[in-house]
């Protein structure tokens, strides 16, 4: 299991990248809209993004929900 946690202090926005390296898939939970550091991470880590969740919604906040959807493919889950 890779776990890797992004804080943006800006925004006090908390979003995590959990990847298994056995089936190379990796799901970002409650991302923000800078979506290239999950990318990268997910590249560096030989993952492919195929899911973003959210957990709970911004009402001051923009999502990249729908940009990795856009740039990776990966599927939309809402948990909330």
């Amino acid at each position: 299991m890779i776990l890797r946690y992004f804080y943006d202090e800006y925004l006090a926005h908390a979003s995590y990248l959990a990847g298994c390296p056995k089936t190379g898939e990796a799901i970002v939970i409650d991302p923000s809209r800078n979506v290239d550091q999950y990318i990268q991470t997910a590249k560096s880590n030989g993952l492919e993004i195929t899911a973003s969740a959210e957990t709970h919604i911004h009402a001051d906040f923009v999502s990249g929900t729908r940009e990795l959807e856009a740039r990776t493919g990966a599927k939309n889950i809402f948990i909330g």
